[in-house]
């Protein structure tokens, strides 16, 4: 009878203990100094070949970040082909000759124009993330990004529509200005738009043959904006009240007046962009990632605002004062700031992991890239 009892009822009997998560932090390798050669070779062969060989400087970027990602020992790295990156650019400039000047020819033909960019918009950014993702691997498994076409026309299409309304209303009715303005309430909604877009991007990502899963509530996205939106008025208002200030002390020479309170008034703006775009990216950041696992995996964002502003405002100064060529190590400075505050949480061990998923066919991700050839970003 002692074969049928479970051996963990007998005395002395010590149960094996549970794999422990371990946390794994990402580091990066490269420098300024390394990443400033290689911006200056590609900048001056862009120049030289009329940015024709851009698609192959941004493919050389992506493999130097990559191949100095380090994850548990081992790195990341990039196989996309700048070809395809050349046919994007070309079709974005394209695309972007086309929405400025469409209206010039008829309001029939820039109609024409404006809903083929519409319908054709989440099409290209679904792509675009297929490329990116599809041809980025990490111990010989492919990432990847299965999100469906209805899904991109979802999330992209409200913003879209948004964005480019007040514009063809003004090409529309140029002598009714004021039309331009009906589509302001939709940008109440910008929120939800915005969560419905990191919602797709998030909830589609595959390591392998395993499903990214993604656990945010749309409405928590309204703090962020509230936040950003009382500090853009807080802005607008002290560029107001120092313009005034300005403008009151410089008296009679009106010129003098307007000018130093045009300048004082940008001065500022510049000043609150440079503190509200990174805290809009901190909270965001930390909000999707923190909140995006896969199974056996979650992955930790824990950037702090207020360095992260400190940094941007530095890179900003610094990139100002030395004309542009500060530009590379502002990059790096960057990305290994964001990559030291983002942690991966492992049930086991990542090798493990990567293994078992290389062993149900998760390395067949090749596909993924090629379903769609184009990268539309720069």
């Amino acid at each position: 009878m002692h074969l049928l009892t479970d051996p963990r009822a007998e005395p002395g009997f010590d149960a094996p203990a549970a794999a422990q998560p371990r946390r794994l932090t990402l580091a990066f390798t490269g420098d300024g100094r390394e990443y400033f050669r290689i911006w200056v070779v590609n900048l001056l062969l862009t120049l030289a070949t009329f940015g024709i060989y851009s698609a192959w400087a941004k493919v050389r970027r992506l493999q130097y970040f990559d191949r100095n990602t380090l994850l548990a020992g081992a790195s990341f790295d990039f196989h996309g082909n700048p070809r395809a990156v050349l046919v994007g650019r070309l079709l974005s400039v394209v695309l972007l000759v086309a929405y400025h000047y469409a209206f010039g020819f008829s309001s029939t033909f820039g109609m024409v124009v404006i809903i083929g960019l519409l319908l054709a918009f989440p099409w290209l950014m679904r792509g675009a993330l297929r490329f990116r993702l599809g041809n980025t691997s990490y111990r010989g498994l492919r990432l990847g990004f299965d999100g469906s076409v209805p899904a991109a026309y979802l999330a992209w299409l409200p913003p879209a529509f948004t964005f480019l309304m007040p514009g063809v209303l003004l090409a529309l009715y140029p002598e009714k200005p004021y039309l331009a303005a009906l589509p302001v309430p939709l940008y109440l909604l910008w929120p939800l738009m915005h969560a419905r877009i990191r919602r797709f991007q998030h909830a589609h990502l595959l390591f392998g043959d395993q499903h990214s899963d993604y656990t945010v509530k749309s409405r928590r996205f309204y703090r962020f904006y509230l936040v950003a939106g009382g500090l853009s008025l807080a802005a607008m208002i002290g560029a107001g009240v120092l313009a005034g200030v300005v403008g009151a002390a410089a008296g009679s020479k009106a010129g003098v007046a307007v000018a130093i309170g045009v300048f004082v008034g940008l001065l500022m703006v510049y000043l609150a962009y440079l503190f509200i775009g990174p805290y809009m990216v901190v909270r965001v950041s930390n909000l999707a990632w923190s909140n995006t696992s896969f199974p056996g995996l979650r992955i930790h964002s824990t950037l702090p605002a207020r360095a992260f502003m400190k940094l941007q405002t530095k890179n900003a100064l610094l990139t100002i004062l030395t004309l542009g060529l500060y530009r590379p190590f502002a990059v790096v400075s960057v990305y290994r700031f964001r990559l030291a505050h983002l942690a991966i949480e492992v049930d086991g061990d990542i090798e493990a992991t990567a293994a078992h998923v290389a062993t149900r066919g998760g390395a067949a991700g090749d596909s993924i890239a090629d379903g769609f050839g184009i990268d539309l970003s720069w």
